[in-house]
């Protein structure tokens, strides 16, 4: 009878164990898509022809738990997440969206997923002009040497204060992150200044440099800011709304097991290397989130 009973629980415990890998990636119950807020026009991240990376990983998950993909298209500026996760459909009874991607991953508006990618500001210049920089103070030297560099950057963004230490207030050219045209993105600075000559350096985001970099017909080079150490790298996830945590938990499972998937897709958009980064010497600063 021992025998038989311990027999009996060996064989439940493996059923039970091949039942919780078998439903692992199971949708939650009444799920029937992974339904994504997200920018129509905000490339590489993501578009209404799902070219950008976020795109491409929403595909993963929606692969993973046997579900369609729907997006609630979006501008992702401020006002994103009271408009899109947290706003709810009354005639259909539920949340217009359930998942934002590229979120900060740290706690705020949104309940973070572990991290699937992270990336650094970066500056970039057109190629084979008989200059070459490697760092902010590099275009000091050109514009002291050679020909006096133009400047362009959006508000607040990290190379100010380092572009006013070395003396180049009068060759900045400051644009507005947000326009008043939903359809553009801060891509805008390498597409419309740097390619036509307006600007000769632009400073934006590591993701966006890279991507509008490489489709420009304008050689140019992009070198990441590493000369503002580790304190300048952030981390993005999924954002999720904080009561959601049975689906940050799946989708963290889903994160973990596709891992070297999301590498190659973000491999493929050719972020600025964070090789050479120099240790963080002070507590990492807090992004600001995008909504009031």
């Amino acid at each position: 009878m021992k025998q038989l009973l311990s027999t009996l629980a060996f064989g439940l415990m493996i059923t039970t164990s091949v039942a919780i890998s078998a439903g692992e990636f199971k949708p939650l119950k009444g799920q029937t898509a992974v339904r994504v807020c997200a920018d129509a026009y905000n490339l590489p991240y993501s578009n209404k022809q799902l070219e950008g990376f976020d795109n491409k990983i929403a595909a993963i998950i929606g692969e993973e738990l046997g579900i369609p993909v729907e997006y609630y298209w979006f501008p992702q500026r401020i006002g994103f997440a009271r408009n899109t996760l947290k706003k709810i459909d009354y005639e259909a009874g539920r949340f217009l969206c359930d998942m934002a991607m590229s979120i900060p991953a740290s706690p705020g508006l949104y309940s973070p997923t572990t991290a699937y990618y992270s990336s650094i500001d970066a500056m970039v210049y057109r190629t084979g002009e008989g200059y070459e920089l490697n760092k902010i103070s590099d275009i000091a030297k050109v514009s002291n040497e050679t020909k006096k560099l133009r400047i362009g950057l959006f508000d607040r963004a990290t190379a100010t204060n380092t572009l006013l230490e070395n003396g180049l207030e009068d060759q900045i050219d400051y644009f507005q992150m947000m326009s008043g045209d939903v359809r553009e993105n801060a891509g805008r600075i390498i597409t419309d200044e740097l390619a036509t000559g307006n600007i000769d350096v632009a400073f934006v985001w590591g993701p966006i440099a890279a991507y509008y970099a490489d489709h420009s017909d304008v050689d140019m080079t992009v070198v990441p800011l590493n000369e503002f150490s580790s304190d300048y790298i952030f981390n993005f996830s999924l954002g999720l709304r904080h009561q959601d945590k049975a689906w940050k938990e799946l989708l963290n499972k889903i994160l973990a097991k596709r891992k070297d998937d999301i590498a190659s897709i973000i491999a493929e958009y050719n972020f600025p290397s964070l090789e050479n980064v120099e240790p963080g010497t002070r507590k990492k600063r807090k992004v600001k989130d995008d909504d009031d």
